[in-house]
């Protein structure tokens, strides 16, 4: 029972995806061995294995779990690493960018010594920092996103600036070589996804939160992202990278850059892009739609000739109103009559009972003086059985 916990607790964390995925894939991601999953369908389904082979297995789980979980705690990340991050990267860029304006034997030391101190400090770090702290500093301005504008992507194309990929290729391959591939593509694109499409729970259109060129430009990086390292289902090949948190994320929260970003999957994968293509096209029309009701003029302000006309019409509704219900007879008996000068008496433990003729307007839901009924029922009434057995 310890072995099964132990497995469907650390593989559960790993389920991401809108399908759910074998736990032979999930075990392969987190380096799990794959008996220990063969072992866990064993006492789940077959026969219970031999106590020899559980003890073994008891003894393996727990160096698993010293090397991939108590020794990382060791190395946990200090407060400060992502302003570590920062200022390594920020170097790193500075010596790269002048060493390419001016490449003398001085500025090529500094780039060397800029780069091995990066190396240096993404070395210790454990894959957790990718998602935490790297991949954040890479997409903020003057990384991945240039902070002059003319070298950004341009809306609707989101095509990839080639200066662009040329200066910033050499900083990717040089974290991909520490992290892999894997680890740091799909982080990098779960937080641009992050960036660029904000979380909402209503499913409604969001508004952009982002610059039209720094998200043309991240949607670029996922263009570019997709085309060096994603590969279509079925392919020979297999794929670095996974879009299925991109395509639920994009989904579940429809608008302008989501669509641009279903967009890049769509010609990454032309099959896949033929059952996105009806989402595509009915977040297009819903943006035109909205483009077009923000851009109808709405009147802010009422003419004050047209709000007197419109009380006194109201104040002669409601004048014929209160003549109505002051004249009315009411028919209470096909011999007796109740004449419109002489009321009906109330009673005076009625609460609902008012005299018609002393109302007055009052907001809807509440009584004639303001005030709200209380219609709460007494609670006698939960005990009377709403069906009776017959006798």
């Amino acid at each position: 029972m310890a072995l099964i916990r132990f497995v469907n607790s650390i593989l559960d964390l790993e389920q991401r995806t809108t399908v759910a995925q074998s736990m032979a894939v999930l075990a392969r991601r987190v380096g799990m061995p794959a008996w220990f999953v063969e072992l866990r369908h064993a006492c789940t389904h077959e026969q219970v294995p031999s106590l020899r082979v559980l003890r073994a297995a008891h003894a393996h789980a727990l160096v698993w779990l010293d090397e991939h979980y108590w020794r990382r705690q060791t190395r946990a990340l200090p407060e400060d690493t992502r302003d570590r991050v920062r200022a390594a990267v920020a170097e790193y860029v500075r010596a790269r960018d002048t060493v390419k304006a001016a490449a003398t034997k001085r500025n090529a030391s500094e780039f060397d010594a800029a780069k091995a101190a990066l190396v240096a400090l993404t070395g210790v770090l454990h894959s957790d920092a990718v998602g935490a702290h790297v991949v954040r500093v890479l997409l903020e301005p003057g990384v991945l996103v240039p902070t002059d504008k003319r070298m950004r992507a341009k809306f609707p194309e989101c095509t990839m600036p080639s200066q662009l990929a040329r200066q910033s290729t050499s900083l990717l391959r040089l974290l991909a070589d520490v992290w892999g591939e894997s680890v740091l593509f799909d982080e990098l694109l779960s937080a641009i996804c992050s960036a660029l499409v904000p979380q909402s729970s209503e499913g409604g259109f969001e508004p952009a939160t982002l610059g039209p060129s720094h998200a043309a430009t991240l949607v670029a990086w996922v263009r570019w992202i997709l085309d060096k390292h994603y590969q279509p289902a079925g392919s020979d090949t297999p794929s670095n990278v996974s879009v299925d948190d991109l395509l639920e994320t994009c989904l579940r929260n429809p608008g302008y850059y989501s669509r641009a970003v279903l967009k890049a999957v769509s010609d990454a994968d032309p099959a896949l892009g033929r059952d996105l293509r009806p989402f595509v096209d009915y977040m297009g029309k819903a943006l035109a739609a909205l483009a077009a009701a923000d851009a109808r003029p709405v009147r802010s302000t009422v003419d004050a000739e047209e709000m007197r006309k419109e009380e006194e019409l109201m104040q002669t509704r409601l004048d014929s109103m209160r003549g109505s219900a002051g004249s009315m007879d009411v028919d209470m008996d096909a011999n007796e009559s109740v004449e419109a000068d002489e009321p009906e008496t109330l009673q005076p433990d009625s609460r609902w009972a008012y005299d018609v003729r002393s109302g007055s307007p009052c907001p809807i839901g509440t009584l004639a003086d303001g005030c709200v009924p209380d219609l709460e029922l007494p609670l006698w009434i939960d005990d009377i059985p709403l069906f009776v057995a017959p006798a």
